[in-house]
């Protein structure tokens, strides 16, 4: 029992403190320490990272400083319904190993982008759709929504590494506001996808879900901003 305290510890400091992360760690546990296959433990990553995810934003929300942009993220999070369920059927045609594989090569991909250097989230402007001009901008907004859906509906992931640059380089999102709103993102991409495997696609193990969910929850703050700018 302290073990999956700590997991699901790690899992929400990790959710609370970036905007993203959760499922890149999520799902080793489930596989390697939990002993799952491939399927369950992306079905269940779901209902652990969606739940963290959610604990994490309603806490910026209720914070002194307003990070969390509700209609912007449902926004993004409505474009990626159609990704979600085809990733989670996509899911359910390929076999545990070749699941793995891939999820290795995001693994690698995701530490890329993190040791690039960046300079996004600078703006000090509340953010806002006025920035979104012209259809090539939609069209990327849309088609990132749909591309984070549909890594959240195969891998059980929540996207977050792709969600805050998009908010950040296409809104001008300042980081502290990205990251809130992709907490919101994550949860909602994460609730297509249980809908989807629920509706017979795939499984999900309720009961580790449950568990790991309830202790990431309390763990998945938003890095102080509750109590201070």
């Amino acid at each position: 029992m302290l073990l999956e305290i700590l997991y699901g510890a790690v899992i929400g400091l990790s959710l609370g403190l970036t905007g993203a992360g959760g499922s890149i760690i999520t799902i080793p546990i489930l596989l390697y320490l939990l002993g799952m296959d491939a399927h369950e433990a992306t079905g269940t990553s779901l209902v652990i990272v969606g739940v963290g995810a959610l604990a994490g934003a309603v806490q910026y929300e209720f914070g002194r400083q307003k990070y969390l942009h509700w209609k912007i993220g449902f926004l993004l999070a409505l474009t990626g319904i159609i990704g979600a369920f085809l990733g989670s059927y996509f899911n359910s045609l390929v076999s545990s190993t070749v699941i793995l594989y891939l999820f290795a090569a995001l693994m690698l991909v995701v530490g890329g982008l993190m040791f690039r250097e960046k300079h996004y989230g600078g703006g000090s402007e509340l953010p806002s759709f006025s920035k979104v001009k012209g259809a090539k901008a939609w069209l990327k907004f849309s088609g990132a929504g749909l591309l984070i859906g549909l890594l959240t509906g195969f891998f059980g992931v929540g996207g977050g590494f792709l969600i805050v640059p998009v908010l950040a380089l296409i809104l001008d999102f300042p980081m502290k506001h990205a990251i809130a709103t992709s907490l919101l993102v994550i949860a909602l991409n994460c609730l297509w996808g249980v809908l989807s495997r629920l509706s017979g696609i795939s499984t999900i193990e309720l009961g580790p879900a449950l568990w790991l969910s309830g202790r990431g929850a309390r763990h998945s703050g938003g890095s102080g901003d509750s109590k201070k700018d």
